[in-house]
């Protein structure tokens, strides 16, 4: 007997794609509204990628006789297979109306628990069934379902490990000479892919960071206390690239199912010039999506006296961009290489719900993510 399993298409695709995964059926039906044809659209294309025969069937939103219609042809239609409901989504009428119908028909009735990762199984009941969420959405497929496309990200690594050893190092200053940050901000903050090499700056005299600076191969000692950069590969490095990779390196030993370093892509849109986002660090775990930005800027620096620090910027950044990408089951967090002394910013992002790890963390940040990836909300 062939699986037929209906889902209610919401704003919130994640418990529609985790019922399909889990449960395999040969054919997924989409139950949209006018108003939620894109994102019915972005959600048919990745169940399609995965394999799913798929089709849709467009309900009035707050017609609850239209969707009991709807439903009531549906599975007159299927007799002969099993057909399942996933009631997370849709609005409150689509869920009555679909609710109603396919109790009145006896047919299995889903509910994803997301919070406490189960699936219920609320009709027909003897005693509530839970299962286990078992599966796991891929970084790729979690934000195509919110309209992103992937276009690169690091892929090989290699030369991140090799230079392991100055990434750590540069941590152990951010926590224990945090001068040495400062100095190599202030000193590269106005060189970019646009400016013309060699470029010479001032380093505090550190044996260590000297001697594993040539772990860059476009990186050289000038006399006592100068380096020169050849390269704006290494120039991206020192001006902070180093703490993306010193984080994506920490949660790549974690128990993450993958780990995304620098995500660039577009978004899908009707325009003829799609925006564009970069992620730092993406890590997929089960159901869920983390995303963290990772900062070496002085987040408590302020533009003018009277404002407050660029801290709250990217506080909104981020905010913005994860509830577009990662939807209300995604987790958020801020990096910074240095200490945030700003209560402001600390205190917006309880509000908005982003997690903060600072320069008081940065040796200890393996385990503040571990612990991160393991709560649930």
């Amino acid at each position: 007997m062939s699986h037929v399993h209906v889902c209610l298409v919401s704003d919130q695709p994640i418990p529609n794609l985790t019922t399909s995964l889990q449960f395999k059926p040969d054919t997924v039906v989409l139950f949209t509204t006018k108003e939620m044809q894109e994102k019915a659209e972005l959600l048919e294309n990745v169940l399609k990628n995965k394999g799913f025969s798929v089709k849709s069937e467009t309900v009035e939103a707050y017609d609850i006789n239209n969707v009991i219609n709807v439903s009531e042809s549906l599975i007159n239609e299927c007799k002969d297979s099993e057909v399942t409901l996933n009631i997370t989504g849709g609005t409150k009428i689509g869920t009555l109306g679909t609710f109603q119908a396919f109790y009145t028909k006896d047919k299995t009735i889903f509910y994803v628990d997301t919070k406490n990762n189960k699936i219920l199984k609320l009709f027909p009941e003897k005693e509530q069934e839970k299962y286990p969420i078992t599966v796991s959405i891929s970084i790729k497929d979690y934000l195509a379902l919110y309209g992103f496309m992937v276009s690169s990200y690091v892929k090989d690594d290699g030369y991140i490990h090799e230079r392991k050893e100055l990434t750590n190092y540069l941590a152990h200053t951010a926590c224990y000479k945090p001068n040495i940050i400062r100095e190599l901000n202030y000193n590269l903050h106005n060189y970019n892919e646009k400016s013309s090499l060699p470029i010479v700056i001032n380093i505090s005299i550190d044996d260590r960071l000297f001697n594993l600076i040539g772990l860059l191969d476009n990186v050289t000692r000038k006399g006592k206390d100068k380096v020169e950069i050849l390269n704006y590969n290494d120039l991206r490095y020192l001006k902070g690239i180093w703490f993306e990779e010193y984080t994506y390196l920490l949660a790549k030993g974690l128990d993450a199912d993958e780990v995304w370093l620098n995500v660039f892509g577009k978004w899908v849109t009707k325009g003829k010039h799609p925006p564009k986002n970069e992620f730092d660090v993406l890590i997929a775990k089960g159901t869920r999506l983390f995303y963290i930005s990772c900062k070496t800027a002085n987040l408590n620096r302020k533009m003018h006296e009277d404002d407050e620090g660029i801290g709250r910027e990217y506080l909104y950044e981020l905010d913005s961009i994860g509830d577009t990408a990662l939807g209300l089951f995604g987790k958020r967090m801020l990096a910074s290489a240095r200490k945030i002394e700003d209560p402001f910013v600390r205190e917006r992002a309880k509000i908005l719900n982003i997690d903060i790890a600072d320069g008081r963390d940065v040796i200890t940040l393996g385990e503040k993510l571990r612990q991160w990836l393991s709560k649930r909300y």
